[in-house]
C-alpha cells in the first residue's frame, strides 16, 4: 500500500485590488502629512505677520490654516486668531470732490503705490495700521496725494480729497492778466484813500456855505426885509459851495477809480461768478451823481 499523501493548497498571492488599496492608503498618508506641514507653516507665518502688523497678509495665512484638512488644534487656533485680526484691522472709505463740490467717481486710488480702488464707489476697504500715502488720479486733472496715519482697529475712516483743475503755467496770458490785476491793487487803494480824504473838506465847505446862505436869507436878503446882502458875503458863500462841489468831484473820482483798479478784472481773467464792477457818473443840478453796479 502506498502511504497517504497530504495535499497542501498553494499560497495565495496579493491580488490587484489589495495592491491598489495599499497605494491609496500610502497616498492618503502622504497627503495628510503635506496638509499638516502646510497648516503649520501658515500658522507660524501668520503669527510673524501679526507681530509686524501686516494684518492683511496675516489674515490670508490664517484662512489657510483654518481649513478642515488642518489638524484640529491648529485649525481652532487659526480661527481664533482670524477673529482677532479682523477686529484689529482698520479700513478706509475714500471719496473725491470735483471743482463744483460734487462726488467724483471716475477716480483711481492708490495706496502706497498699489491699486486701492479702480473707482470710488463708497465701499470700505481694509488697510494695515500705520502710515500710508494715498494717491488719486482722474482723467484731465492733476493727481492728488494725501499722507495719513491709520490706527489699529480704526474702522471706515473717511478720506475726502478735492480734484481741482491744474493751475495755469507761469507766463500764460491768464497768469499775466491776473498778475497785472494784482499789480493795480496799490494804486487803487491810494486813489480810494484820496477820494475818502476829499470828502472831509467837501462836507465842511458845503456846511459852511449852506449856513452862510441861510444867514443871509434871514438877515439881509430883500425877502427878509433887508436892503440886500453885501457882495463879499455873497461871494464867500458862493465860493464855499463851488469848492465843495470841486472836492465832491475829487472824492467821486478817487473812490470810483480806486474801486475800478481793485475790483475790476480783465475780460480774459474774469470767470463766471468772478468779481465785476460797473461805474457810471452823470451831472445833476448843483453837482454830479455816481452809481455803481457790481457782481461779487
Amino acid at each position: 500500500m502506498f502511504p497517504k499523501t497530504r495535499q497542501v493548497a498553494p499560497r495565495a498571492g496579493f491580488g490587484p485590488a489589495f495592491l491598489v488599496g495599499l497605494a491609496l492608503l500610502a497616498a492618503s498618508r502622504r497627503v495628510d502629512a503635506d496638509d499638516t506641514a502646510d497648516c503649520i507653516a501658515a500658522s507660524e507665518a501668520a503669527q510673524s505677520l501679526r507681530d509686524q502688523r501686516a494684518l492683511i497678509e496675516a489674515r490670508d495665512k490664517l484662512s489657510m490654516c483654518a481649513r478642515d484638512v488642518c489638524p484640529t488644534p491648529i485649525r481652532v487656533d487659526c480661527i481664533q486668531q482670524e477673529v482677532e485680526v479682523d477686529a484689529a484691522m482698520p479700513s478706509l472709505v475714500v471719496r473725491a470732490k470735483d471743482a463744483h463740490g460734487d462726488d467724483a467717481t471716475e477716480v483711481k486710488a492708490f495706496c502706497d503705490g498699489t491699486v486701492f480702488a479702480t473707482q470710488l464707489d463708497g465701499k470700505s476697504r481694509a488697510v494695515d495700521p500705520g502710515t500710508h500715502t494715498l494717491r488719486f488720479e482722474a482723467a484731465g486733472l492733476p493727481p492728488v496725494e494725501r499722507r495719513i496715519v491709520v490706527g489699529e482697529g480704526e474702522k471706515n475712516r473717511l478720506v475726502i480729497v478735492e480734484m481741482a483743475p491744474a493751475l495755469l503755467p507761469p507766463g500764460s496770458p491768464l497768469t499775466r492778466d491776473a498778475a497785472s490785476s494784482r499789480g493795480l491793487l496799490v494804486p487803487g487803494l491810494v486813489a480810494g484813500a484820496i477820494g475818502l480824504v476829499a470828502t472831509v473838506p467837501m462836507s465842511l465847505l458845503w456846511l459852511s456855505g449852506t449856513r452862510d446862505v441861510h444867514d443871509m436869507r434871514t438877515s439881509c436878503a430883500p425877502a427878509a426885509g433887508g436892503a440886500g446882502c453885501p457882495a463879499d458875503r455873497v461871494d464867500s458863500a458862493r465860493t464855499k459851495l463851488i469848492l465843495g462841489d470841486v472836492f465832491m468831484g475829487v472824492a467821486a473820482a478817487g473812490i470810483g477809480t480806486g474801486a475800478v483798479l481793485v475790483l475790476l478784472r480783465s475780460p480774459s481773467a474774469t470767470k463766471e461768478g468772478a468779481t465785476a464792477l460797473k461805474l457810471e457818473a452823470w451831472p445833476t443840478l448843483g453837482g454830479c451823481s455816481v452809481g455803481a453796479e457790481g457782481r461779487f
